[in-house]
């Protein structure tokens, strides 16, 4: 398959995972592995598709988490993660990985904001807790149906 074909089949993974598996590096060098909102799900989260739709080739993640969850400490240590999507029915899995950052503009953290994220963060959007994540992957590797992929994205 060609690159150009399988990074859409890659992008279709994205949009219709329903989780995404972040990894991040502890104290002790270990990788520590936990799920996320896919945010690029276009089912679970529609309203976001159009904030994605110019990053087709460069796989542009967003994530949301809490300051002062643990895995944050970890990406303040170290911000190299990666990020895990999968159909098993499809054998289609992929990771990316790169350097996160956390996003400081006010007005994005409010566009991705959601309704009923309430329950996570009760000050909201504006909250000091609310934290977004940004992914621009260095690189993606995996499995599609018949055998492994990998390709750069910067």
């Amino acid at each position: 398959m060609e690159e150009k074909e399988l990074k859409q089949e890659c992008l279709k993974l994205m949009e219709t995972a329903d989780m995404a598996y972040l990894s991040t590096i502890d104290s002790d060098g270990f990788p520590q592995t936990r799920v996320m909102g896919n945010l690029r799900n276009t089912k679970q989260y529609p309203g976001l598709k159009s904030m994605f739709s110019e990053h087709g080739e460069d796989f542009l993640i967003y994530l949301t988490t809490s300051a002062s969850s643990g895995k944050m400490a970890q990406i303040r240590a170290n911000p190299k993660v990666s990020v895990y999507y999968s159909n098993p029915a499809e054998f289609h899995g992929m990771m990316v990985a790169g350097g996160v950052e956390i996003v400081a503009d006010t007005e994005l953290k409010k566009q991705i904001w959601q309704d009923g994220w309430e329950m996570y963060w009760p000050d909201g959007p504006d909250g000091p807790e609310y934290t977004v994540l940004r992914l621009l992957a260095d690189f993606a590797k995996g499995w599609y149906k018949e055998g492994p992929f990998g390709f750069e994205l910067k």
